[in-house]
């Protein structure tokens, strides 16, 4: 549903009107841009949200790196087409591997030092023990 929502309101109207200024190709990976630095300008509004700590900028950049990583692939992909491909078996595992890191360098360590998990955890455990309590009472 997101990738939809970012679809349709930031890529196309973003690669629309570049289109006229840099042509076809530049106007797809300025769309694909905007997109990933939305993206990550909206996650850290959700962090503010939560934590009411000052950004720190982690998160967009871990989106800003994907993008940038995306673009790269679209341009390989581009100029090498379907002469080497890498099996699924490999290029799977390479980008769950490269999220994996990302995310633990750049995302969750927001997470982590301003306690959101142990909150969310806390959290869940009183929602379960209301429900307990709900139950004994029936």
């Amino acid at each position: 549903m997101i990738s939809d929502v970012l679809r349709h309101t930031i890529y196309r109207p973003i690669r629309s009107s570049a289109m006229r200024f840099v042509g076809h190709r530049w106007a797809q990976v300025t769309g694909v841009m905007a997109s990933f630095v939305v993206s990550g300008l909206m996650h850290e509004l959700i962090y503010y949200y939560v934590t009411r700590v000052k950004p720190t900028w982690e998160v967009t950049w871990f989106f800003v790196l994907h993008g940038v990583c995306v673009v790269l692939e679209m341009g390989v992909k581009r100029n090498l087409g379907q002469k080497w491909r890498l099996h699924w078996a490999i290029s799977g595992p390479l980008t769950v591997g490269f999220v994996m890191v990302t995310g633990f360098w750049l995302f969750f360590p927001q997470v982590i030092r301003n306690h959101v998990d142990v909150r969310a955890t806390e959290d869940i455990m009183e929602f379960g023990n209301y429900l307990k309590e709900l139950i004994v009472r029936e």
